[in-house]
């Protein structure tokens, strides 16, 4: 029986870099919300991770003014971009992502 080592979520951020940097910018900025308020939060929502893993929006629509101003637009819209170009490879780093994030490695 093979053991895999799950990797931190410094490993996986330091990793993603080369390949998503855009991505990682929009969590690693993220960062200066609460959980869930963020605009990581909404990009979940947008690529559908939030539906596929929670089963609902995590993203409050209606607060959005007041969260997202033009560098939140800015990341999002990077990221969205990479997503779009990279597809199934940029979801696969998204949740691997989020896996560490819920470790808490």
């Amino acid at each position: 029986m093979t053991v895999t080592q799950s990797k931190t979520l410094e490993q996986v951020l330091e990793e993603g870099e080369e390949r998503f940097p855009h991505i990682t910018g929009l969590y690693q900025w993220s960062t200066n919300w609460n959980a869930g308020e963020g605009p990581m939060t909404l990009f979940l929502d947008l690529i559908g991770w939030s539906a596929n893993e929670i089963g609902s929006p995590l993203f409050d629509l209606s607060n959005v003014h007041r969260t997202l101003g033009y560098m939140e637009c800015d990341y999002l819209g990077d990221a969205l971009k990479e997503y779009a170009d990279k597809g199934e490879s940029a979801y696969i780093f998204v949740e691997n992502l989020i896996s560490a994030e819920m470790r808490g490695e």
